[in-house]
């Protein structure tokens, strides 16, 4: 059977998603990301996901089927926000809005596939904010599937929810290593309370100063470049539990000497300030998996630039993560988020990001844990698109799916070196390799 025969067995005799349940309330669409956005015009706030395909392009029928089956599983994708243009708030969801084909230039490979998607970040988004974009025509034998969103509707872990669920099943629960499901709080709690505080004095930590990889006069456009490499997942495990850490304690400090020794080769030392990560945590647990919206809770990694040696800022970064790893486990993570009026959002979300206050957004998405298919089609890789805040030069995720791990940078296009990058952390880890004898 093909992919158009099981998409259409999938979504036989669904009914359009009708204008009553197509319609969010004003109040559920506001968040931080929309006035993050409104303050920040020339930065995209879109965040998506690659998936590099093999076979020959879908038509449109297939595609829009496919979008039908993934706005069947997860309903809120055809939500219209209350203020937009175009299609009113009582038209049904229409998937041909959301469907775009883009050809890149012939026989350009990879490098004209990161190009493709360094313009796709400044396209505009359809009015319910998330699309589908096939590029083809770069290589003879594979496409790309991009879906991408305004980071006010999605987070990393609900794009990968989406990718899985829509080609494998039903809604997916969190990933391996996720805690239990939180119990039901009450708010306004004395516990409550205390981990509001304790997130207020967080927050604080934003103010103080962190090292910068540009100078806060360096002209950046806003436009966007990509790179990426893949390593083993089997040979990240193995070296974190060498060392007796976490696979994402690895890719942090790797990433801290790959950013320190990028900065020196291009002339911009990181100085004596500390370098701080601000490391996204996600909120998401299975009762609230699927969910529209950006749930996610932003957790500092300061680390002194002055650690030269891998293992040493290695062990650094384990004692920094515990504390991290230990809010995940709190029922009352988020409280100062909810307890604030929304309006205190975005000044939350501009500590956490400012230039002056964090050195580079480092994300980690765990993706799925098999290959998908679609239809005769394999999916050989999946690749992030992460959120280059306004300011920044760089941004970087970890992400996985079946048996390989990506390391994807995103930069702006005036800094260079996103490639060099990639092969600094790539070295940073042979270095701790070498020096656990594995």
């Amino acid at each position: 059977m093909g992919l158009r025969d099981v998409l259409r067995q999938a979504t036989a005799g669904r009914d359009p998603v009708s204008p009553a349940r197509g319609q969010a309330g004003a109040r559920a669409w506001t968040g931080a990301f929309f006035d993050y956005a409104a303050a920040h015009p020339d930065t995209s706030v879109t965040v998506g996901g690659v998936s590099r395909i093999t076979g020959d392009v879908p038509d449109h029928e297939e595609l829009c089927l496919l979008v039908d089956l993934a706005v069947a599983r997860y309903p809120e994708l055809a939500e219209s926000p209350p203020s937009g243009s175009g299609r009113g708030a009582g038209v049904p969801f229409a998937a041909e809005d959301h469907v775009f084909r883009q050809r890149v230039a012939a026989g350009t490979g990879l490098d004209g596939l990161r190009a493709a998607l360094g313009d796709l970040a400044a396209a505009p988004l359809p009015e319910r904010l998330w699309g589908v974009w096939v590029l083809h025509g770069y290589s003879p034998d594979e496409f790309a599937a991009v879906l991408r969103g305004h980071h006010a509707h999605f987070d990393g872990m609900l794009l990968s929810e989406i990718f899985r669920g829509t080609l494998s099943g039903p809604a997916a629960s969190p990933g391996e290593g996720a805690p239990p499901p939180r119990s039901t709080t009450r708010r306004g709690t004395a516990a409550e309370l205390a981990t509001a505080t304790r997130e207020g004095i967080h927050a604080m930590g934003g103010l103080r100063r962190a090292a910068r990889l540009v100078p806060h006069t360096f002209p950046l456009t806003g436009r966007l470049r990509y790179a990426w490499g893949s390593v083993e997942l089997s040979r990240l495990r193995k070296i974190a539990s060498a060392y007796g850490v976490t696979p994402n304690d690895l890719y942090l400090s790797a990433l801290a000497g790959a950013l320190k020794n990028w900065a020196g080769e291009h002339g911009r030392p990181l100085g004596r300030q500390p370098m701080r990560m601000m490391v996204p945590v996600t909120l998401r647990r299975r009762d609230n998996a699927g969910k529209r919206g950006s749930s996610v809770l932003g957790a500092a990694v300061r680390l002194p630039v002055d650690l030269d040696d891998p293992v040493e800022r290695l062990e650094y970064v384990k004692a920094r993560t515990h504390k991290v790893r230990s809010s995940l486990f709190n029922p009352h993570a988020g409280a100062l988020g909810r307890m604030l009026p929304d309006r205190f959002g975005r000044w939350l979300l501009e500590l956490d990001l400012h230039p002056r206050s964090t050195t580079v957004l480092a994300s980690y998405v765990p993706g799925p844990a098999k290959r998908l298919c679609l239809g005769d089609r394999v999916i050989t890789d999946a690749i992030p698109l992460n959120l280059l805040p306004a300011g920044h030069a760089v941004a970087a995720c970890l992400s996985s799916y079946a048996a390989t791990a990506q390391i994807c940078f995103v930069t702006d296009e005036t800094v260079g070196g996103c490639d060099g990058l990639v092969r600094l952390w790539m070295r940073e880890l042979d270095e701790v390799t070498a020096r656990a004898g594995l």
